[in-house]
């Protein structure tokens, strides 16, 4: 059954995992209904000076300037390019603050597919005085995500990576943005990229390097759940006391999303939670932990344009003995280019357990945000197969190998491991079926968060609103100054002089959350049948079709 709300509209929505990060240089639309008036403020140099500039400290030494301010980015072109320059000026952005800037040569490109943030590329060409500034990146916060993402811990985080020189560096906040480095010369991965086995090795590796060279806080150390499943925790109570209730109100139905009262999904997902963690050590649960990004999707993922794949293939070893040629091989690479490869947007990150990292990653594999028409669906018949898991998986687990790399239960584990007697291929064995499975048991875990993530993205149902009492103008709040804007094509009068604004907006506001989120408990659903924790049949029949099913057969060990 799709979902199909009638007579509801839902708030509008913005959202990055931020789940790409394409460059498109023309993707925003026209509007030929929203236009500033001809009497447009502009921020005078007066106002800048009430912006309070306060220091957020890096490091002894380091400091990023943060200002109070809230950045409009629903605002018409001119005016959002506008606050933009008084943004820029009063951050003290380096190379930018002390030019002369006008809007005329301000160039603003929305990148496509983030969906918890808007994210523009932002430049500044001058051809009279050949100038141009250092290429900006922009993050607005999105709206409906003061409850899936801490900020101060996000910021935390930003600053941790600062510190060791990973990622972009944060070169202004503001009350809901910040400006960061771009990387230039680096491209977005995209769904086809992400399956080179090449760069799947490559990725293996930079996921290695971070969850074992980032240390973890004490109290992440100390925390009884992983990241993921705190959130998981969080959202569902969210969910049922702010959300829940108007769904009843505006007759939809919830099971729509969930195939289960909300009631049962609880306690299925709490009985799914205790099968897995009954499969690692209790009493070291949480040695567990590393520190995970939790958000490895390919718009998260950005490479070199200058990588050569061929730059790292080591050349394999003809085998001494015949084998069978249909046998699939492997190839081998090194690690000296990995720094091309580039993680980016840790909101989610924190201490988890690797597993969940390398499987949202294969998850994503099945994700399309860029199908014109159907950017929420799963196409569960592009998960990686057994060879393309084992793939990244013997990628991450030879890289800085570590023994044991989990303290999950394995009941069937070889003698000459137990007594200290294998060599080291047996133990890289070993750690690579071992993490093979654990994908398998934290796949469900990535697709309840992502289904809890969706709902509250999408924010609590509304009834559809009248209409609005002035559709002909109205005024908004830029950075400490009131724009009026007037709407409508009948309230201009078009001539030469007159150019119609772009929008800001970008198509990636239409992406559907609820079906999102059923399309992830289809998978749900499928995973917990097959691993026999609910049967097929408490389930309303009319739901059975949407169930995916994905190969849960685990390797022995």
């Amino acid at each position: 059954m799709d979902i199909t709300p009638a007579n509801v509209s839902v708030q509008p929505r913005s959202r990055s995992r931020s789940r790409t990060r394409n460059s498109t240089a023309n993707s925003r639309s026209t509007s030929s209904t929203r236009r500033p008036s001809v009497g447009k403020r502009s921020l005078s140099s007066s106002s800048l000076t009430k912006l309070v500039v306060t220091p957020t400290n890096i490091d002894h030494e380091k400091s990023v300037p943060t200002v109070s301010a809230t950045l409009d980015n629903s605002l018409p072109l001119d005016f959002f390019k506008q606050d933009l320059i008084a943004l820029v000026k009063t951050l003290k952005i380096s190379k930018w603050h002390k030019r002369q800037l006008t809007i005329s040569n301000l160039v603003v490109n929305r990148i496509s597919g983030a969906l918890t943030n808007s994210i523009y590329r932002i430049e500044y060409y001058d051809s009279q005085q050949n100038l141009s500034l250092p290429t900006l990146l922009l993050r607005v916060y999105g709206k409906n995500v003061e409850e899936l993402i801490d900020r101060d811990s996000e910021l935390a985080t930003l600053i941790k990576l600062s510190q060791k020189r990973i990622g972009p560096r944060l070169l202004g906040i503001f009350a809901n943005g910040r400006f960061e480095q771009f990387l230039d010369g680096f491209i977005t991965l995209n769904k086809v990229q992400i399956r080179d086995e090449i760069i799947s090795q490559m990725l293996g590796r930079r996921m290695k390097d971070l969850h074992y060279k980032i240390e973890l806080d004490l109290h992440d150390v100390l925390s009884d759940l992983p990241t993921a499943w705190r959130l998981i925790f969080k959202w569902l109570k969210l969910f049922e006391e702010e959300y829940l209730p108007g769904y009843t109100k505006n007759n939809f139905d919830p099971k729509d999303v969930f195939f289960v009262e909300f009631g049962r999904f609880k306690e299925i997902v709490n009985l799914y939670k205790n099968w897995l963690f009954d499969k690692y050590d209790k009493e070291s649960f949480s040695s567990n932990y590393k520190f995970c990004h939790n958000d490895t999707q390919y718009g998260n993922l950005l490479l070199h344009e200058s990588f050569n794949p061929e730059d790292i293939l080591v050349e394999t070893p003809v085998p001494s003995t015949p084998t069978d040629e249909s046998t699939p091989v492997i190839k081998s690479t090194s690690n000296k280019n990995d720094s091309k490869l580039v993680v980016i947007d840790f909101e989610y990150s924190g201490a988890n357990f690797p597993a969940f990292d390398l499987v949202n990653h294969f998850s994503e594999w099945m994700a399309d945000y860029h199908d014109e028409e159907k950017s929420y669906y799963i196409h569960e018949d592009k998960y990686p197969t057994q060879l393309q898991q084992l793939n990244l998986i013997k990628s991450y687990i030879e890289y800085d190998f570590q023994f044991p790399s989990s303290n999950l239960k394995t009941p069937n584990t070889p003698e000459q491991l137990l007594n200290g007697t294998a060599d080291a291929s047996e133990l890289i064995q070993y750690e690579i079926k071992k993490m093979y499975n654990e994908c398998i048991y934290w796949r469900a875990t990535v697709q309840i968060f992502w289904c809890l993530w969706g709902v509250i993205q999408n924010g609590p149902l509304k009834p559809s609103s009248p209409a609005s009492p002035n559709p002909n103008g109205f005024a908004e709040d830029g950075i400490d100054s009131t724009y009026n804007i007037i709407t409508g094509v009948e309230s201009v009068s078009l001539d030469g002089n007159v150019v119609v604004e772009e929008a800001i907006s970008s198509s990636d506001d239409d992406f559907d959350y609820l079906k999102y989120s059923q399309q992830k408990v289809a998978i749900i659903v499928g995973e917990l049948i097959s691993f026999g924790l609910i049967k097929k049949e408490e389930i309303d029949e009319k739901y059975w079709d949407i169930i995916k099913y994905l190969d849960v057969k685990t390797l022995d060990i």
